[in-house]
Order: C-alpha cells, then sequence, then structure tokens
C-alpha cells in the first residue's frame, strides 16, 4: 500500500524495512548528506558575523566626535571600548537567536507531528533564507543600524532554523537506524554536521577576506536555496507520527504544547514490579545534560573572541582555527566515536557475562509472588549499555579539565592547540541521546529527542547570558581568560550529577 499523508509509521512495516534498508544512497546516508549541507550553510556566517558586529562597532565608535580618526598603522578596531561593546551585542544578538531557537523547537515538533519529517526540516531552511536576506541589507547600511537589524531578525528563527534542522535530522536517524546502532548513528551524524561546519567556517571566512563582509551572506543565501530544494527532493517521506488518520482541529491544537508535554518523559518513574522505590535515572540525566551544555556550549566562541581580542586573528584565521575544531571534532565522533561504542560494549558485557559465572549457582529459591518475566526484564534493550553511560561521565570530565587549561593560555598557539584537542574530548551529547533512549519504550523516542533538545537549548540559553556578561566583564578588566575557569567547574558539577545516573534495574511504568 502507498504511504499517503493519514499512513501511521508504526503500522507500516514495509516503510519501516525500506527505510533501514543499505545501499549507496540509502536513507541513512541521504540524511547525513542533508546534515552535512545544512551545516555548511549554517556556519558559512558564523565567524563573519561576529567580525561585522565588530567592524559596526567601530564604525560607531569613530562617529563620536571625541573620538578623532584612527591615524596609526596598526588596527583602528584595536581598542577595549570597541571589544567590550562587541562582546555586548553579540551575547544580545546570541541570547535571541537561541531564546528564538527554543520557540523553534516546539514549533518543528508540532510540524513533525502533524506534517512528517520531511515538511519539517524544508521549513527549517525556507525562513533562514528570509533572514539573510535582511542581514545582506545590514551589512551595507552598517553601524548601530546595521547591529540592531542583525539582533532583531534573528527572531526568524522561531519560524526556522538551526535547531529545527538538527532535531529533524536527528529524528531521522532514529527512523533509519536499527536500536542497536543509534548511540554510534547519533555520533557519526554530529561528525557529519561538524565536518559542514569545518566547512562553512572555511569558506565563510575566505569569502570574507576576499570579497568583502556582504559575501558570505550573499553566497550562504544561496546555499539556503539549494538546502531547500535538496531536502524537499531526496529525503524520504515519513508519515506524521501518532495519527493513524488527518489529524482533527483539537489534535491541532493540543499537538503545539506536545513539545512541554514531552518533558513529562524526565519524570521519575515507578518500577512495574511494585517496589516502592522510583527511578531517578531520566531526571537526573537531564540534569546533568544541561549541566554539560553549560560547561562546553560557549567555549568555541570564547575562542574566537579571545582569538580575535587578544592575537588580532581575522576573519579568514579563526575560520581556518574553527574549521581545524570542527575537522577535529568529525575525525573523532565518525571514526573513532562508533568504534569505542562498540568495543566498550563488547567488554562491558565480556565483564558481566564473567559476573554472572562468579556467581553461585545454588542461591535462594525463588518466590512464588514473583511478578511476571515481562515486568521483570531489564529496560536497557541493547547489550552493553550501560558503557554508553560509563563515557558519557568520563567525556565531561576530561573536557573539563582540559577547558581548565585554557586559563593558562599565553599566545596564539595555545588557542590553536585547544581548537584541535578539545574535541577529542567531545561525544557527550550524542552519548546521552543514546543512554536516554536506553530508558524510554520504543513509541517514545520522538519525545526522549525534543526534550533533550529542549534542555540543551535552554542551556545554550542560561549559557549565553551568563558566561557573555561574565566575559564582557573579565575582558574589561583584562582578565578574559579567567572564564574557562568556570566552564571547568561546570563541567565537574556535570560529571558529578551524571555519576549519579544509573540504567533502570527492570520494566518501569510507562504514563
Amino acid at each position: 500500500m502507498t504511504a499517503t499523508e493519514a499512513t501511521p509509521l508504526l503500522g507500516a512495516p514495509v516503510d519501516s524495512e525500506r527505510l533501514l534498508r543499505k545501499g549507496f544512497f540509502s536513507p541513512y546516508r541521504r540524511v547525513l548528506l542533508a546534515t552535512f549541507l545544512l551545516s555548511t550553510t549554517f556556519m558559512f556566517t558564523a565567524t563573519p558575523i561576529y567580525y561585522a558586529y565588530r567592524v559596526f562597532n567601530c564604525q560607531e565608535y569613530y562617529k563620536d566626535p571625541a573620538h578623532p580618526p584612527y591615524e596609526g598603522s596598526g588596527d583602528a578596531c584595536a581598542v577595549s571600548a570597541i571589544e567590550t561593546g562587541t562582546a555586548r551585542d553579540i551575547t544580545v544578538m546570541v541570547t535571541l537567536t537561541t531564546f528564538s531557537a527554543t520557540l523553534n523547537l516546539i514549533v518543528t515538533t508540532w510540524q513533525i507531528k502533524n506534517w512528517g519529517l520531511r515538511k519539517a526540516i524544508v521549513n527549517q531552511t525556507f525562513w533562514p533564507a528570509l533572514r539573510n536576506l535582511t542581514q545582506i541589507y545590514a551589512t551595507l547600511v552598517g553601524g548601530r543600524q546595521g547591529i540592531r537589524t542583525m539582533q532583531l531578525t534573528q527572531l526568524i528563527t522561531i519560524l526556522g532554523g538551526g535547531a529545527g534542522y538538527m532535531l529533524s535530522s536527528n529524528s531521522y536517524m532514529a527512523e533509519v537506524v536499527a536500536p542497536a546502532e543509534r548511540t554510534a548513528a547519533f555520533g557519526v551524524l554530529q561528525g557529519v554536521a561538524m565536518l559542514g561546519v569545518a566547512n562553512g567556517y572555511i569558506w565563510g571566512g575566505l569569502s570574507n577576506d576576499f570579497f568583502g563582509l556582504s559575501a558570505p551572506f550573499e553566497i550562504t543565501f544561496c546555499l539556503l536555496v539549494a538546502s531547500t530544494l535538496f531536502t524537499a527532493l531526496c529525503l524520504p517521506y515519513i508519515p506524521p507520527g501518532g495519527y493513524p488518520t488527518k489529524p482533527t482541529l483539537k489534535d491541532d491544537a493540543d499537538s503545539v504544547f506536545a513539545f512541554l508535554h514531552c518533558l513529562r518523559v524526565f519524570l521519575p518513574a515507578r518500577y512495574a514490579d511494585g517496589r516502592t522505590a522510583r527511578f531517578w535515572g531520566r531526571p537526573l540525566l537531564a540534569f546533568g545534560a544541561f549541566w554539560s551544555v553549560m560547561a562546553t556550549s560557549y567555549v568555541p566562541l570564547m575562542l574566537q573572541l579571545t582569538a580575535t581580542n587578544q592575537y588580532g586573528f581575522t576573519p579568514g584565521d579563526n575560520g581556518f582555527m574553527m574549521s581545524g575544531n570542527a575537522l577535529s571534532r568529525a575525525a573523532f565522533l565518525t571514526l573513532a566515536f562508533p568504534r569505542i561504542i562498540a568495543r566498550g560494549r563488547a567488554a562491558f558485557v565480556r565483564r558481566q557475562a564473567a559476573e554472572a559465572d562468579s556467581t553461585p549457582a545454588g542461591g535462594a529459591p525463588e518466590s512464588q509472588d514473583q511478578p511476571p518475566a515481562s515486568a521483570l526484564a531489564a529496560t536497557p534493550k541493547t547489550p552493553g549499555a550501560g558503557f554508553d553511560l560509563a563515557f558519557l561521565r568520563c567525556s565531561i570530565l576530561v573536557d573539563g579539565m582540559l577547558v581548565g587549561l585554557l586559563v593558562f593560555s599565553s599566545r596564539p598557539s595555545h588557542i590553536w592547540a585547544a581548537a584541535l584537542i578539545l574535541p577529542l574530548a567531545s561525544g557527550t551529547a550524542p552519548a546521552a541521546k543514546g543512554v536516554l533512549l536506553e530508558m524510554v519504550p520504543p513509541d517514545r523516542k520522538s519525545d526522549a529527542l525534543s526534550a533533550i533538545a529542549l534542555v540543551e537549548t535552554a542551556a545554550q540559553i542560561m549559557t549565553v547570558s551568563l558566561y557573555g556578561a561574565l566575559f564582557a566583564a573579565l575582558s574589561a578588566i583584562g582578565r578574559a581568560n579567567w572564564v574557562f575557569v568556570f566552564n571547568a567547574l561546570t563541567a565537574v558539577l556535570s560529571a558529578g550529577v551524571l555519576a549519579a545516573v544509573r540504567l533502570p534495574g527492570g520494566a518501569l511504568i510507562q504514563k
């Protein structure tokens, strides 16, 4: 039977087999290719836009009659007031972006549930194309008007943007791979996204250096149009989940708030065997993931600001540095991460088998009142899934230790080294997603991915607000490097919370 908008995904095993099919241009590879293209597109202006804010603040600074025109041979914009103003304006922009990204996740979840994944991901590039047109205008007018235009147009991200596209990509990946392959697939997906990020950083920075401030934004507009066409024509159709028939008006109204309802996966759960203790693994995982994002998400921006303000990096320099960072992360996630997970799980299974063999067979007799076997079945469905949790704890702790060392940086080579070495401790985000999916039933995997995305976005909002203000304040007193100490302490806090997370020891009552 041909799939239609009214065909439920869970009721179409033939379509499920088609999605899991391997091949040169399989759904799995198409999702990876779309992710690479979208990541390149969204990162193309990442470095130029920070440079644009510096140029705009420089223009405003010298408009003031109290500041005579610069007549030296160095960088006219290397002034403390300009650097502080740039950091402040970037913080406002990123705060608006992350706030809009939160609402974008709500809109995207509604679209996935009502329109299907393909239409949802198409919207994530259509609206940013319109935003880029306004940013092209901002680069032409410059000054305070250009700053305000770039800041306010971030609100267009509510309708489509990077947060929604990553949620859609992760949801696609959860559908096109087998359950045992999900953790590794999430890592590969993030690694491919990092390849796109590196590509965007390199060519975005070079286009700014060679063709001017407006060029990266003009090229990005063309890439967004191409991305919209590719996702619309090449990604597989997956019908809206959870609706056997066309949604009613009441269903539509309820589904607008479904993204907030999905947070219920983080509530403490009861065990099906009747024990009084509740399972707190999922809320603790959410709390630990929140603090891990707080510890790591602002570091790339701080590296760029430190490199620009202290060592005079140009957009091209920053582009190469961040592309190196992204390539290092991509290499780790696509090549090392899946192998670490596979071998770690195998070792974990061997250790469990050895422990089981060493346990005496003649134990206590079984209770006659024992609950059914289905109620006592362990919730983790993947052998060795406990290793994913161990990796998650170690990853954020090592990441925090490496970030803390940046407080001692005193030369450009230290920033370059940090950009290349820090990604070798990545893998926290895909590991967290993999662990969470081991704690929920298959029919709630979409809600689980949406919920963890909301937690991560909320953490990004707080990170930008907190560390943006902190970085600006420390820059004003010439101690910008101290901000990395706070990042390291936050990572230690996250590792402490994750140390308390356990996988469920039995079947849970799902509400």
